[in-house]
């Protein structure tokens, strides 16, 4: 069975004979991801500051890691009338595309949006602003919010097209928690959000693909909504915010869990044991007789201080947990040489060695 088909039968619960694995370090990924190029050439190796086609400026800091938006170009919301929003036609933005597809095999394919609504919302008007707009500025909040959809509609539909039948899913990131709570109310989710999401889905499922969502944080009242409106798979990767067994009770067999140990705590400082011990506890809350699971690495570890032997103890788990055929021998290979840069387009894959325990 390929890997298209056993990640398509745990999405779906339908009795893969394994668990479907994402672990570029080892060589071993189930998926691929595929994206769309920033016209402006901005992309996640950048350095010092630089602006995105939204407009939005990132910076880093010494630490590697992905960067954060620091200056918003619509913190003041007079320069609406103004703004000059992305163009999902541009060809720049294509370019490569059919490449990237080419590479794919018998993988799992998914299309990678990047930032979702709620996360272009407020890189575009800051954090505060955002939170104040849903309240005070509603009506240009409405307006930003679907302006930003009918991008991501448009390019997924050009992309669906250009793939000719080879996507698979379409994913994107909204981190919808902080440590204890959402950052907004179920009701004000519902009237800004869950309608969006709604339309979202349901153009990515008339497209014959799944839908997908990385969101962290403590989003344990948002999921049920996010699974009303067609949410398949649901990527959180810190659950001992969410409270693992807290939220697989809650959800289990409902929506499949893309899942990982514990990237604030456990996978980061725990010991060795603790990382294999959440890993079963993962396997035995999260998935069912039928599927429902998938783990995952996080790709972006030297930014957490997570070492590649870390990450390594991480695959042998889930591995022997989900019935990966010889992972002692791939384990062995990636231990014995450096570690491995797999296909997870736009962003950092490989982990520097090990620091020691």
């Amino acid at each position: 069975m390929t890997s298209r088909e056993i990640v398509e039968r745990a999405i779906t619960f339908n009795s893969p004979p394994r668990l479907p694995l994402k672990f570029d370090i080892v060589g071993v990924n189930d998926c691929y991801d595929v994206w769309t190029a920033d016209p402006t050439g901005w992309d996640w190796g950048f350095t010092g500051r630089a602006a995105d086609e939204w407009g939005c400026v990132w910076a880093k800091t010494s630490v590697a890691n992905t960067g954060q938006v620091v200056e918003h170009p619509l913190a003041d919301l007079a320069q609406l009338k103004d703004f000059r929003w992305p163009d999902p036609d541009d060809p720049r933005r294509y370019r490569g595309f059919a490449q990237q597809l080419a590479g794919a095999g018998d993988k799992f394919v998914m299309f990678c949006f990047g930032q979702g609504i709620w996360e272009r919302l407020h890189m575009l008007l800051g954090m505060e602003q955002a939170l104040m707009a849903l309240v005070r500025r509603k009506d240009e909040a409405h307006e930003i919010l679907d302006r930003v959809l009918d991008h991501h509609l448009a390019v997924l539909r050009r992309c669906h097209a250009l793939a000719d039948g080879r996507l698979d899913a379409a994913a994107m990131a909204d981190d919808w928690g902080v440590q204890d709570r959402a950052f907004i109310s179920v009701k004000m989710f519902r009237e800004f959000f869950k309608p969006r999401y709604q339309r979202w889905f349901d153009e990515i499922k008339r497209l014959g693909l799944h839908t997908w969502m990385h969101s962290c944080g403590k989003i344990n009242t948002i999921v049920p909504e996010l699974i009303d409106c067609g949410l398949e798979v649901i990527n959180n990767q810190q659950p001992n915010t969410v409270g693992l067994r807290e939220f697989g009770d809650a959800f289990r067999g409902q929506v499949c869990f893309e899942a990982i140990v514990d990237t604030q705590t456990t996978l980061p400082r725990g010991t060795y044991d603790e990382i294999r011990r959440q890993v079963r506890e993962i396997c035995q809350h999260y998935a069912t007789p039928r599927g429902g699971l998938i783990a995952s690495d996080y790709n972006d570890a030297a930014a957490i201080g997570v070492t590649a032997d870390r990450r390594y103890v991480m695959f042998e788990a889930f591995a022997e947990c989900g019935g990966y055929p010889d992972y002692r021998e791939i384990l062995a290979q990636a231990r014995g040489g450096e570690p491995r840069a797999g296909h997870s387009w736009g962003r950092q894959t490989s982990a520097p060695p090990d620091a020691g325990r």
